[in-house]
């Protein structure tokens, strides 16, 4: 007669994918996926920062540093910019073009930014500032959309920079102690039952030492 074998049949085994400080490889996957993200973000912000935004702001600076003799200026003409066809949000722009004199040399400027609706007229007067050492660089006196377009446009940069040292910061912030308040324990120190102390002399009560003797035997 062929014995049966008994016994229950082995578990299925189930993979749990976890590394060495117990987090699942998942929660890793998706911690690296927001990183990407907002180190991508840094990255364009920084880009734009150094290449665009802070040189043209620098540029305004000097230029408005640079340009201290006044002469009299007037707009010749608007420059229509076409609003983007494959843009809705985006409108039709004009910049001024700006004609003045110094000591006799007519120069016809186009201003560095453009605004909708348009903010000077055709015909308009204006008073333009100059740099004496070369009359072609020159500013409109109490205009100062170019510097708050650059000084704005820096703001954003730095905005898009700071993304991956803020989302880090505050990723820190929600998690701390993450060892400890998952219960893992540090690596190469297994859990097991603490040892039991020694009772000490005064709470152990009375010791009995053996003699050598056999004791007496109680009558009956």
């Amino acid at each position: 007669m062929a014995s049966e074998q008994s016994g229950t049949s082995a578990p299925t085994n189930t993979v749990n994918h976890r590394d060495a400080s117990g987090n699942s490889t998942a929660g890793s996957k998706k911690e690296w996926s927001w990183a990407l993200i907002c180190g991508l973000f840094s990255l364009v912000g920084a880009i734009m920062l150094v290449t665009i935004a802070l040189p043209s702001l620098i540029h305004e600076v000097q230029l408005q540093r640079d340009c201290t003799e006044l002469t009299d200026g007037i707009v010749t003409q608007l420059v229509l910019n076409p609003a983007d066809e494959s843009d809705d949000d985006s409108s039709d722009t004009w910049t001024p073009v700006f004609r003045y004199s110094v000591n006799g040399q007519a120069y016809e400027q186009k201003a560095s930014v453009a605004s909708s609706p348009p903010r000077y007229k055709v015909g308009q007067a204006v008073t333009v500032l100059y740099d004496p050492a070369d009359p072609s660089r020159y500013i409109v006196k109490g205009d100062n959309a170019a510097f708050v377009l650059w000084s704005l446009l820096v703001m954003m940069c730095l905005g898009f920079t700071a993304v991956l040292p803020v989302a880090l910061m505050i990723h820190k912030a929600n998690n701390p102690g993450r060892r400890k308040a998952s219960g893992t324990p540090p690596a190469g120190k297994p859990i097991g039952p603490e040892p039991l102390s020694k009772p000490s002399r005064k709470d152990a009560g009375p010791s009995f030492t053996p003699s050598g003797k056999e004791p007496d035997q109680l009558p009956y």
